[in-house]
């Protein structure tokens, strides 16, 4: 059998109960009676944002996601996003540039208008993408539109009363 030190702790034994033998360090739990409120303030400033998004956003009765703390002109940002098909007639193809650009302008106003902005451009690139692509994409056009026509008011709708709204059938090319 082999000897051990004399001065170096039995292996059961752990010298320091705060940093256990594999190196971890463990985390001893807040005792709120020896002054620790400040790390208990500490951890909630930090989980504040995450709070604060999680409280702006409700779920109706009907199963929608609606943003609580929209104002109006964010909820008419958001709508307006959706309509570019109808600036086409006027603007012909520069009437995709208008979402991407409202989008770019306010979407750090609100998560409401950075959802559908995404949304919305999202939609557009799936269409270039179809339109670029000659035969199958022509066809899949033929279905794809009318869908995406249907989903357009649905969004300008959703927009309009502050909900969240995702597009049926589109590539994610903007997380």
């Amino acid at each position: 059998m082999a000897e051990t030190d004399p001065g170096s702790p039995e292996p059961s034994q752990n010298p320091d109960p705060a940093k256990p033998a594999d190196g971890l360090k463990v985390v001893p739990e807040l005792d709120l009676s020896r002054g620790e409120r400040s790390r208990t303030a500490a951890v909630a400033r930090a989980l504040e944002p995450t709070r604060a998004l999680v409280e702006r956003w409700r779920l109706t009765p009907d199963g929608r996601v609606r943003d609580a703390e929209a104002g109006e002109v964010d909820r008419v940002v958001a709508a307006s996003m959706h309509m570019w098909p109808i600036l086409a007639a006027v603007l012909g193809p520069a009437a995709p540039l208008i979402p991407l650009v409202l989008w770019l302008a306010f979407r750090s106003r609100s998560p409401l208008i950075d959802d559908h902005g995404r949304e919305v451009v999202n939609a557009i690139l799936t269409l270039l993408i179809l339109l670029c692509v000659p035969c199958l994409g022509w066809v899949v056009l033929l279905a794809w539109v009318p869908v995406q026509l249907v989903s357009l008011v649905r969004g300008a709708v959703a927009g309009g009363s502050g909900e969240l709204f995702r597009y049926p059938a589109i590539l994610r090319a903007v997380p």
